[in-house]
């Protein structure tokens, strides 16, 4: 299903990200493709091009169009179920590994966003 036909509306899906952003029209080299332009995407060309890497991001539609335009854009180091319910099917380890990589995600979008 295309996100954009959906019925209920979300504020990010009426917002232009980069609506000049140009198309790729010609051969061109680079170290790393990413393909989709949501903040998956774009967050991991962020930290590549950090890296110094050349990176090309590539998506059939508009920037940050796809599930990304649903998002409510809260962060949070929680998971659907219960820690509890995670445990019981994964493993402490790996519940405690989940909230850690969680919590890190997020502390690092609090530094991009202090600078």
């Amino acid at each position: 299903m295309n996100v954009g036909d959906e019925r209920s509306r979300s504020l990010w899906m009426d917002v232009d990200v980069a609506p000049n952003a140009a198309r790729l029209t010609r051969e061109i080299t680079c170290d790393t493709v990413i393909i989709g332009s949501g903040i998956a995407g774009l967050s991991t060309a962020y930290e590549l091009s950090g890296q110094g890497q050349k990176v090309v991001v590539l998506d059939r539609g508009k920037i940050g169009k796809g599930m990304t335009a649903r998002t409510t854009a809260h962060l949070s180091a929680n998971n659907d179920d219960t820690f509890k319910t995670m445990v019981e099917k994964r493993g402490a380890k790996l519940a405690k590994d989940f909230y850690v990589s969680q919590q890190a995600a997020i502390d690092r979008i609090d530094v991009i966003q202090q600078s």
